[in-house]
């Protein structure tokens, strides 16, 4: 008995494998997000995004307008604006990333090119929908990661 159930495992297994199929299994549109929502919840990631204020045309002759603002990346030594990225194979499919406003640093209320403004990159996870070989209704998860700009910070030029 224990032999035909172990047999039974090892082809239902072998089976899986020779498909290519992803053993978490394929699921519908709505049911794959309902999971991806759960799992980025237990991993404290966001599903939903939330919007930048405004869409920013600011530059970095700006600089002195901002100096009072509430938000860091205004009164930074390397100002930068926020922007929506989107990617709707992506879960979360659409975040947030930032680019420099200056390709130097404000020193002294003005910009000093004897320095430079980076950007600050940081792995992002993310779940991929992978469409099921045996259904292209159906879709699996995997989880990449991302390297996204998230700030700017002021660096010494590399020598």
């Amino acid at each position: 008995m224990w032999s035909y159930l172990r047999v039974g495992f090892l082809l239902f297994f072998l089976a899986g494998a020779m498909t290519g199929e992803k053993p978490r299994g394929c699921l519908p549109q709505n049911e794959l997000l309902s999971q991806a929502k759960k799992f980025l919840r237990r991993t404290g990631r966001h599903t939903e995004h939330r919007a930048p204020h405004a869409v920013s045309t600011a530059s970095c002759s700006d600089f002195t307008h901002w100096v009072f603002s509430s938000d860091l990346k205004n009164r930074s030594l390397s100002p930068w604006r926020s922007r929506l990225e989107t990617d709707h194979d992506m879960i979360p499919s659409v975040y947030e990333v930032a680019e420099c406003l200056c390709s130097g640093c404000i020193i002294n209320g003005s910009e000093n090119t004897d320095y430079n403004s980076v950007p600050v990159m940081q792995r992002i996870m993310f779940l991929k929908k992978v469409s099921c070989p045996s259904d292209p209704d159906k879709y699996s998860l995997d989880v990449v990661y991302k390297t996204v700009p998230v700030a700017c910070t002021c660096a010494v030029p590399k020598q």
